[in-house]
């Protein structure tokens, strides 16, 4: 091993290692043990800190950034994963199709190579049931180690059957099954050759099988290490001819943008990717169009390239025999169908396929600027920035006064869309001036009112519903999204719910995305067989962890809404309102059985948004969307359609802009966003996911707007 330098990372997520750790060791000896833990083992995100490799949200994310992405670019990542336990032992690279095409040729080979003579290790030391293909794809790049691909880098994945923690765990053989993608059943393929035959699994068999594995890989780099090393001169040197070669030749990032902190922010995150971004020193011309001094601009021809089409390119994902089985039913991607990160952020790109001539500097990291408030009655702030709302928020929470304007705002050169914050000056000059200058948020100074209508604007007490079963890593999300913009939340689990005493807690009550079964707690077995396509027996968990509000909730939390509050749904949750509540509203979807007639798994889709609604401010008229697989909302006619605004709808045709639609018709001028009247107060409802994975904030806006109270 003096021939090859080994960067180890004992875990990615050390808090939630000792968490788990510390339940087993609680639960050992009891009925308990070897059950999973009843809440997310990371504070924000559970298992989804494999789903941040390229947005960098996370701290942790951010280190390995550092160290893998730009310190070390290492020439193989290998990535030690557990899976359930009753396929496979033991997976290894080379995933199944569909691979994604930007990526260099001889990325795949060598992962075939280094795959292919772990595999046979394990197989020579009496390893069975190995498997390399089926079920996982390597076309998304949201994991850490099919993030490599993109960066000329193999990686290599392994995942492990699971036990039961330490605890051996027994498996029947006819038990053991297939995915249903690239394997189909429990018996010998050519990716599979060595099935194995059940009985008891053990932690010192998964130690066993990664051991081998890591040996095998190591051992090989060692002994090929002026191919690996040669290899990736090549992959990089091919990358920057296709770039010169071929368009896209580069994308432009303008100034003038709809949010321009938040285009800042991409910059900032492509640059911990070690993407090569540059500004211009002089105007850029493409075709008709003049870019002025200052545009960022990406080119094509660097060693990243295929990561840079990747987050900003338009994609569509392959509807091919990859990608469908015998019948034509689409087979889901293993994640979402599209990584575009620019589009989740709403930035604008503009895709350049001729050569850039234009004076170029590197940029080094982002710059931004500071605001001078000077001395006004009145401060006004722009919606159409997210971080505007955090400065709001820092306002608001110190005590300051801060109204919003119903109407858009024209003064001079000045002009605002309608929801414009407006701050008066009183003591709060010196927490605004802090706040904005942490996000260089622009701040306009008045000593006269515009003549619009404004409304006074307070944060709701806000309550993030919480549950046991593992917890729910979108709720995760959603405290992260809060806490980074400044809203103060409290976590809210059942017992105030089934009270009746809400109101005395919280006035807007958040439900991340989950089905109903998981927020009532009943008939959750049945709900992840229906999901699953097979039978489902929770393990045994203490009472006191076992959660749902039950159907007297379900009724509590709509006296709650009748009385005056405000309950916010997304997604799977949406089905509070549409089951749980019983409003003249459905999901579409859950009529439609066949996927060849609707299927939209982790896409981006176009809708149009009435910026007039409070709900609307701050958002472009045209935006994008992550829509992933459900709801589709329908307004059932009835006496209540006043009741019904419709905030946001997908337009008639034309919907999808990256990823997979099939049934465009299906989504057709339905509602993407609504607000319905009950009682005296409101419900919220979002087809799509306004903060998945804290990655979209071209929508975070839509989902702050639902968290103010005006009066």
């Amino acid at each position: 091993m003096r021939e090859v330098v080994i960067i180890l990372i004992p875990s990615q997520n050390p808090d939630g290692q000792i968490a788990v750790v510390d339940w087993y060791a609680k639960t050992l000896g009891t009925e308990y043990e070897g059950t999973s833990l009843p809440w997310l083992y990371h504070k924000y995100c559970g298992h989804d800190n494999n789903r941040d490799a390229y947005a960098l949200n996370l701290l942790e994310s951010q280190y390995m950034a550092k160290i893998v992405y730009r310190e070390w670019c290492p020439q193989v990542y290998l990535d030690h994963h557990q899976m359930g336990p009753y396929g496979a032992r033991f997976f290894l690279s080379p995933e199944m199709d569909p691979i994604y095409p930007e990526v260099d040729p001889l990325v795949w080979r060598e992962t075939q190579f280094l795959g292919m003579l772990a595999a046979m290790r394990l197989e020579r030391e009496g390893v069975s049931g190995v498997e390399t293909g089926a079920p996982f794809t390597p076309d998304f790049i949201s994991a850490f180690q099919t993030l490599a691909y993109t960066m000329n880098i193999v990686g290599i994945l392994t995942e492990s059957a699971s036990a039961k923690i330490a605890t051996p765990i027994f498996v029947d053989p006819h038990q053991l099954r297939g995915y249903g993608r690239g394997r189909m059943s429990d018996k010998p393929y050519m990716n599979y050759p060595n099935p194995w035959r059940g009985g008891w699994w053990r932690l010192s068999d998964i130690v066993r099988q990664q051991l081998i594995a890591s040996m095998a890989i190591l051992s090989a780099v060692a002994k090929y290490r002026r191919e690996f090393l040669r290899n990736m001169y090549v992959k990089a040197k091919r990358s920057v001819e296709r770039g010169t070669a071929e368009p896209p030749h580069a994308f432009l990032i303008p100034r003038e943008q709809h949010d321009y902190l938040t285009a800042l922010k991409f910059i900032d995150i492509l640059l911990k990717l070690g993407v090569k971004v540059y500004e211009s020193s002089s105007p850029i011309k493409v075709g008709a169009v003049t870019y002025p001094v200052g545009t960022y601009v990406i080119p094509l021809a660097q060693p990243r390239r295929a990561l840079v089409r990747k987050l900003v390119d338009k994609f569509l994902y392959p509807d091919d025999e990859t990608t469908r089985d015998r019948e034509g039913k689409p087979l889901k991607p293993y994640d979402t169908a599209t990584d575009t990160l620019v589009e989740f952020m709403g930035v604008s790109a503009v895709r350049v396929d001729e050569p850039v001539f234009a004076d170029l500097k590197p940029v080094r990291e982002v710059a931004r600027t500071a605001p001078s408030l000077g001395e006004y009655r009145y401060y006004l702030l722009d919606p159409r920035l997210n971080d505007s709302y955090y400065a709001v928020n820092r306002v608001l929470s110190s005590g300051g006064e801060v109204y919003r304007a119903f109407e858009a705002i024209e003064l001079g050169s000045l002009r605002l869309p309608p929801g414009a914050f407006v701050v008066f000056t009183g003591g709060a000059a010196n927490v605004l001036l802090e706040a904005a200058s942490a996000r260089g948020v622009p701040v306009y100074g008045l000593d006269d009112l515009p003549q619009v209508r404004l409304l006074r604007v307070k944060i709701g007490r806000i309550g993030v519903y919480e549950r046991y079963y593992g917890g729910n890593m979108e709720g995760g999300w959603v405290k992260y999204v809060l806490d980074t913009y400044g809203f103060p939340y409290v976590e809210l689990r059942d017992e105030p719910i089934k009270s009746g005493k809400l109101q005395e807690v919280v006035d807007v009550v958040v439900f991340p995305s989950d089905p109903l079964p998981f927020l009532t707690g009943e008939n959750i077995e049945e709900e992840l067989a229906k999901r699953w396509g097979r039978p489902v027996k929770l393990p045994p968990y203490p009472l006191e962890y076992k959660s749902g509000f039950g159907k007297e909730g379900v009724e509590k939390l709509k006296s709650f809404v009748e009385s005056g509050g405000i309950v916010v749904t997304m997604g799977d949750s949406v089905e509070l309102l549409t089951k749980g509540f019983n409003l003249p509203l459905r999901d579409v979807s859950e009529d439609i059985k066949d996927p060849r007639q609707f299927f939209c798994p982790g896409s981006t889709l176009k809708v149009q948004v009435d910026i007039a609604h409070p709900l609307g401010f701050g958002m472009p008229r045209q935006a994008l969307v992550v829509f992933v697989d459900r709801p589709v909302l329908e307004i059932v006619p009835s006496h209540m359609n006043e009741k019904f605004k419709v905030v946001a709808r997908y337009p008639e045709r034309d919907v999808l802009q990256s990823g997979w639609l099939i049934g465009e018709n299906v989504l057709s001028r339905k509602p993407a966003l609504l607000e319905a009247e009950v009682g005296k107060g409101k419900a919220v409802a979002y087809s799509y996911r306004p903060i998945f994975r804290a990655q979209t904030h071209g929508t975070f806006k839509t989902f702050f707007n639902s968290l103010y109270i005006y009066y």
